[in-house]
């Protein structure tokens, strides 16, 4: 388990995942999908040998289910036809292997039913009795994905013709195991020797309950009970920023860095890491292996872990290679993993990292969603943990901006210390930047004047706010899901029951990168430079426009609220200005002022 710190720290900062109250993460209709991209990361549980299958459902046929549910107004189980009918786009279409003939499938969100309404949904499917007798040792194994919104999913296993029932909790009101979205497909095996080997009434049952939110859904296919091998490993959780064990050397939360400057590489060199887990019957000596290569396929890397014992009564444990890795020249680097038992090994997963000059990330660079920020109902704050392990000088934050974003809206990026103990300490934030028609679906960069000193052994939370405004105008990519330390903070918009203010965690990373690159400040500087001057503003119509610019061509461009170009302009070597807008409605418009060398924005004010 991760540690201490990490919970103490969910707890107090926004709410841990395994608080008893009624503070959700995140909410439910306030994130927004769209189609997911692929990243570099493999399957998270790979195993190495396939099991005797025993019995089996591919979840094509209603009638091999028995059907039960209290649901208000009634509401069963079903056979779902359409891998594409999962209402999260980032899932869909479901990609279980026979999702194409069917899957069990039950949908709060469809029944569109209030929180606290009093119309539940709750329902079964249960399995007809299953003769195990002769299999002593047996697992149970389905595919299955989900979102989960406050709502509870098990699955009960009886060796007694349903008298007595083992429940496997997958999720509950109180929060979900790791992340909001599950892997597409989420593959679960589970041992179930002690309660269903050798018996001839075997019944295996599905249960979900809305708890009577509005919640999402829960669908299920391939469901199986094999032989547990003599000889099988598999692997799950690889990292390469020591989040397991090495965070105790480094400090820090050994969070996966996508990007990471040299610098940073100093005092925190890549650490591999993995849990692996004897899926068979047969003790294992185990051990993990580590090796990395260059662009070109070359290992510059190969190291192991210490062995230990896996068998029946220890079957899982946390192996980290012995050594660390700290390249010394820019590029992307693959590291791959497996591990290997006496009689056995696991397949290899790979994981991508970058070294940078100047770029810390911890997205996957693969928008698979997006947070909305500038709000009706007001302006959030969006942003994410970046530990320090050297010192830096921060001069701007890299954000990429959702497309469903409207042009001339007003953003800002802001610095705050970590509070292990309360809410992030505000630091600085940058003047207001306008985001342009160009941006919307790109990456931009938002400089703060002059820069910031970071240090050493502190944490800080780089993110972007926005103002409220009488549509959703602006929202923030997501990619990959977070490791923790990814925040919102509620303004306004009562997304949970914390009230104003308030910070919540997400399950998504935001895409929100920290620069120690000086020349973004150049933009913003010779901007100021040229002592741009823009009046009167509001304005009537006319407006004047004082530029220190000699001898160079740029060009003026007035955009509306849509982004929409009304006036255009190329100016060659001037110091004045002079533009009539008058015979345009009343309302916001942004001014843009630029060449090659520079880019300038105002929002100016027609009335």
């Amino acid at each position: 388990m991760k540690k201490i710190y990490s919970i103490i720290c969910a707890i107090f900062f926004c709410g841990s995942i395994l608080a008893q109250s009624a503070n959700p993460q995140i909410t439910k209709k306030d994130y927004s999908t769209i189609s997911k991209s692929i990243n570099s990361v493999v399957s998270s549980s790979v195993t190495s040998a396939p099991a005797t299958v025993i019995w089996s459902d591919d979840c094509s046929d209603i009638n091999n289910w028995s059907l039960s549910n209290t649901s208000i107004p009634p509401l069963d189980w079903s056979i779902e036809m359409d891998p594409a009918a999962i209402p999260v786009s980032v899932l869909s279409p479901f990609a279980s292997t026979t999702a194409s003939n069917g899957y069990l499938f039950i949908n709060s969100d469809a029944t569109g039913g209030g929180d606290g309404d009093g119309t539940p949904v709750e329902c079964t499917a249960t399995t007809p009795m299953i003769d195990l007798s002769g299999w002593p040792y047996v697992q149970l194994t389905f595919s299955h994905n989900y979102r989960w919104w406050q709502d509870t999913r098990a699955v009960r296993v009886s060796g007694d013709g349903g008298n007595t029932w083992t429940q496997f909790d997958m999720t509950d009101a109180n929060g979900y195991p790791n992340n909001q979205n599950t892997n597409n497909p989420q593959d679960e095996v589970i041992n179930i020797s002690s309660i269903a080997g050798d018996r001839d009434s075997v019944m295996v049952q599905f249960y979900y309950f809305d708890n009577d939110y509005w919640a999402w859904y829960w669908a299920v296919d391939d469901v199986a009970i094999s032989e547990i091998p003599d000889n099988a490993m598999n692997i799950t959780e690889p990292v390469q920023g020591g989040w397991w064990v090495n965070y105790l050397n480094t400090g820090g939360d050994g969070y996966d860095y996508s990007m990471k400057p040299l610098s940073q590489l100093t005092n925190n060199p890549y650490s591999f890491e993995a849990v692996l887990r004897n899926a068979g019957i047969a003790p294992q000596n185990s051990f993990l292996t580590a090796e990395v290569t260059d662009a070109g396929g070359s290992v510059l890397f190969n190291d192991v872990s210490n062995s230990l014992l896996l068998d029946v009564n220890y079957p899982q444990d946390t192996f980290a290679v012995n050594s660390t890795f700290s390249p010394t020249a820019l590029g992307t680097y693959t590291v791959n993993m497996w591990g290997t038992g006496d009689s056995t090994s696991t397949p290899m997963v790979s994981l991508d990292m970058t070294v940078t000059e100047n770029i810390y990330a911890r997205d996957l660079n693969a928008p698979d969603g997006a947070w909305r920020v500038g709000r009706s109902c007001g302006g959030q704050v969006l942003g994410l943990k970046y530990d320090m392990y050297a010192d830096e000088t921060l001069y701007g934050l890299q954000v990429h901006i959702n497309d469903q974003s409207i042009p001339n809206t007003p953003v800002f990026v802001v610095l705050y210390e970590d509070n292990p103990s309360g809410d992030p300490l505000y630091l600085t934030q940058s003047d207001d930047y306008y985001l342009t028609s160009a941006d919307l679906g790109n990456w931009i960069t938002i400089p703060f004047d002059g820069g910031y000193d970071l240090y050493s052994g502190t944490g800080y939370v780089a993110a972007i706010g926005g103002y409220a405004n009488p549509v959703d105008t602006f929202l923030v990519s997501v990619s990959g899901e977070s490791q923790g330390s990814c925040f919102i903070q509620d303004n306004g918009c009562d997304i949970g029951t914390g009230g104003f203010g308030y910070w919540y965690t997400t399950s998504e990373t935001p895409m929100i990168r920290m620069s120690f690159d000086a020349s973004v400040l150049d933009l913003n500087e010779s901007a100021l430079n040229r002592k741009i001057n823009i009046h009167p503003n509001p304005t009537n119509g006319v407006l004047n426009i004082d530029l220190d610019i000699v001898s160079e061509e740029f060009v003026l461009i007035v955009s509306d609220i849509l982004g929409k170009e009304i006036y255009t302009k190329i100016v060659d070597g001037s110091s004045f200005e002079k533009i009539d807008l008058s015979e345009f409605d009343k309302g916001i418009y942004l001014l843009e002022i630029s060449n090659s060398d520079f880019k300038f924005s105002e929002k100016i004010v027609l009335e």
